[in-house]
């Protein structure tokens, strides 16, 4: 899968999955199209968070630097796997967001005091559908950020785990009406 490429070693990961009754052809043109920006909790919970999420369609680039506000595509695998990546401070109450990153800045980002996280949506073929799951993966850079992540994703985890939740069910939701 593409996120072992862009973060195999990482000290905290999350993952969910939602069996989608459709193929994985219309479950991917689903997730294209999902603007999760449109999802109450998601735009709630991100612009809390201080993240801009006006970008929220995946995977086409629709801004000229390829990120999607504060997020960054990494990988888009048609069919298989998008990945996206964010580096920052994330504990901090502004989430100390690295802005400008390329995708080689991002592989080469190993600032201590810092963390990147990268989140995926994959699809997988199932008996009746596509298996969609997202992982979220964050490696940390340091004893004192990881210190202070671990408790920041005490409180945050929950939350974004509701958020990646949301997004599953929004391009099921999508994938399974009728053509």
């Amino acid at each position: 899968m593409a996120i072992d490429e862009w973060l195999p070693h990482y000290q905290v990961s999350a993952g969910y999955s939602v069996l989608v009754h459709a193929s994985e052809e219309k479950t991917y043109a689903a997730l294209k199209r999902a603007n999760f920006s449109d999802l109450r909790i998601v735009r709630s919970l991100m612009r809390l968070r201080g993240y801009r999420i006006d970008r929220a369609r995946i995977p086409e680039l629709e801004a000229p630097d390829g990120g999607r506000g504060s997020f960054l595509e990494l990988a888009a695998v048609p069919r298989r796997e998008v990945v996206l990546g964010i580096a920052g401070r994330f504990w901090r109450l502004d989430g100390g967001i690295v802005r400008g990153l390329t995708p080689v800045d991002f592989a080469d980002f190993r600032c201590k005091g810092y963390a990147k996280a990268v989140w995926n949506f994959a699809l997988a073929p199932a008996v009746s559908g596509t298996q969609l799951s997202t992982e979220t993966r964050v490696q940390t850079f340091g004893l004192s950020p990881t210190l202070k992540f671990r408790a920041y994703w005490l409180l945050v985890g929950p939350f974004s785990g509701l958020i990646r939740k949301a997004m599953l069910r929004e391009v099921k939701r999508m994938a399974e009406q009728p053509a």
